[in-house]
């Protein structure tokens, strides 16, 4: 079972890229969406076939045309329901749409700063559902297609590495940690939505077991698949080209910690170089250079920089008062993790501090309050409590099981410990420690420390009263964050929903006029002049719906008789008649 898992989840990912890769060749306008796909399935399914054999070839085409038809079904389930977030509006669609009608970012300049500065493969392969299935908005449901996928890779590890090492319930176990994994807080609130936060987490999580199962079963196809994770989240958002390497390394160094026994430390790490390290770096330039031309290298060659605009100038003004530089980066994280879970929603300045709160503590309200862009204590109400317990967990388990006689066990517990340390020290040195969907790979530390001392467990006759309350704890700790991303992003959909409501009062209006509040920072260069498209993309929106609109450049509420907030900036107005006799309501 956990071999079809893994070949399903692999197989899918190698698609994405291959089609993201064909996107990039300037054929749009002689090949149809449609064909590209079908392109990009058949090459996958033979390449597998000639790798692998029959069997997995049809596991791989199954699998291929199963993620697409959830990817259309979906789409058209959802299609009544409204997006949330404010980026989405202001450039992620206006991207999508441009790329589904055929523009090539390689050959033209966009007006849009972010959609001009920013990779586009994420929103290439969300053009590619939009365009096949003619909804505006049913890229936003390929976060789901990730998440069934990054399951499926999960469950597979779990399978394969530790339901051997488990009593009883294997298969129930594996589904759960699972299930975990993939029910990050701060990506389960970016449902429906267009944020690439949760594509850069469900891509790298992906990687990361991919590679840890490549140092205990080699296959090509799960290496393939690897490449593919690094193309793809390399291509999804900039912070890629930090989290990427360092996910890559700590695959390195686990593997390196537990093949050194045998072979030894310099054998090991030549052999690793040999075997991965040199197809995973070219992988790495391969997607900067070519998949990633633009906006890599054309960032370079127009501003003499990798990464523009200045992320200096884009989080002045975004961010907490109480952590602002020059704070140092570990002391931010510790801001972060112990921070109450508090909205940020309209009316709610993006500078509010971060208030602290003892660990464990917590109010009924922070189990809703998390939405798409939280930004004080985004893993929910208990991650706190989670992390230290799951710390503590891991200090009592491996000097409990330090007594006992050394077995592979004993090196898979500490591997995967490893690898949460590792992401631990990625998280407290990224600049913006503090930002849950930021460093969504912090979600994957306490996870990975109870998993390592279930392995270590295996070796003990019994686990210690103390370490099965401080397990259950951690888990149940976990447990309410993902129950406080739900409650949030639920809460935040039906919010979105009667938001739009007001399409159906718009539909009688001979006009709607829309007003976008300007950003104070300005950012533009000498071929992009808009930072902004929310209010073309919701004429776009509106006029699909029947309604007139007009773009204006003042808002009077006294010229109202109905107005309302979308997001995205913009503020809406229905114009009063000219009839002084008619009322305002």
């Amino acid at each position: 079972m956990s071999r079809i898992a893994n070949l399903a989840a692999s197989s899918t990912l190698i698609f994405m890229a291959v089609l993201l890769m064909l996107s990039r060749i300037p054929i749009q306008g002689f090949v149809q969406p449609i064909p590209l796909v079908v392109a990009s399935a058949v090459l996958v399914t033979f390449a597998i076939r000639m790798i692998d054999g029959h069997k997995s070839s049809l596991i791989a085409l199954i699998s291929i045309f199963g993620f697409c038809l959830l990817m259309a079904m979906w789409g058209f389930a959802t299609q009544i329901f409204y997006p949330a977030g404010h980026d989405g509006f202001g450039y992620h669609l206006t991207a999508i749409w441009d790329l589904a009608a055929g523009w090539n970012p390689f050959f033209s300049s966009h007006n849009n700063i972010w959609v001009d500065s920013y990779p586009s493969g994420y929103w290439a392969l969300q053009g590619f559902i939009v365009s096949t299935t003619g909804l505006p908005l049913s890229g936003q449901g390929l976060i789901i297609g990730l998440m069934v996928v990054l399951a499926f890779q999960a469950y597979a590890f779990f399978m394969d590495r530790i339901s051997p090492l488990l009593p009883s319930h294997q298969n129930i176990i594996s589904l759960f940690f699972a299930a975990l994994i993939v029910c990050n807080p701060a990506i389960v609130t970016q449902i429906q939505t267009h944020y690439v936060d949760a594509p850069l987490y469900l891509f790298g999580s992906s990687l990361l077991f991919l590679l840890i199962m490549d140092m205990h079963r080699e296959s090509w196809i799960s290496r393939w698949a690897a490449v593919s994770c690094i193309i793809l989240a390399v291509n999804t958002k900039t912070s890629a080209l930090y989290f990427t390497p360092l996910i890559i390394f700590g695959g390195f160094v686990v593997e390196i910690y537990f093949g050194a026994k045998e072979t030894g430390l310099v054998r090991q790490t030549f052999q690793w170089i040999r075997a991965k390290g040199i197809l995973y770096a070219l992988a790495g330039i391969f997607a900067i250079l070519v998949v990633g031309y633009k906006p890599y290298v054309t960032n370079v060659l127009d501003h003499d920089t990798l990464l523009y605009p200045n992320s200096d100038r884009i989080m002045k003004g975004n961010t907490p008062v109480n952590v602002q530089d020059p704070m140092p980066g570990p002391m931010k994280f510790l801001y972060g993790v112990l921070a109450r879970t508090e909205h940020n929603r309209y009316g709610i300045p993006t500078e509010a501090p971060i208030h602290l709160k003892i660990p464990g503590s917590f109010e009924l309200k922070e189990f809703y309050a998390p939405d798409y862009d939280t930004r004080r204590g985004g893993f929910g109400p208990l991650f706190s409590l989670a992390l230290i317990g799951s710390i503590l967990l891991l200090l009592i388990g491996r000097l409990s099981a330090a007594k006992a006689a050394p077995s592979s066990s004993m090196r898979e517990g500490d591997s995967i410990a490893i690898y949460g340390l590792i992401l631990l020290g990625i998280t407290i040195f990224f600049p913006e420690p503090w930002w849950a969907r930021y460093v969504p790979f912090l979600w994957l530390t306490p996870i990975l420390f109870v998993v390592a001392v279930l392995c270590f467990a295996s070796n003990v006759r019994k686990m210690s009263v103390f370490m099965s309350i401080t397990m259950a704890i951690t888990v149940l700790s976990l447990i309410g964050c993902v129950l406080s991303g739900a409650l949030g992003s639920a809460r935040q959909h039906i919010k979105t929903y009667e938001r739009f409501a007001s399409l159906e009062r718009m539909k009688s209006a001979p006009v709607v006029e829309l007003f976008e509040i300007k950003d104070t920072r300005v950012f533009s260069d000498y071929q992009s002049k808009s930072q902004s498209d929310a209010d073309i993309v919701y004429a776009e929106i509106l006029g699909s719906e029947g309604i007139n609109t007009k773009i204006v450049t003042e808002f009077d509420p006294d010229r109202c008789r109905a107005s309302g907030y979308f997001f995205g900036g913009i503020i809406w107005c229905i114009p009063k008649a000219k009839d002084p006799s008619v009322q305002n309501e």
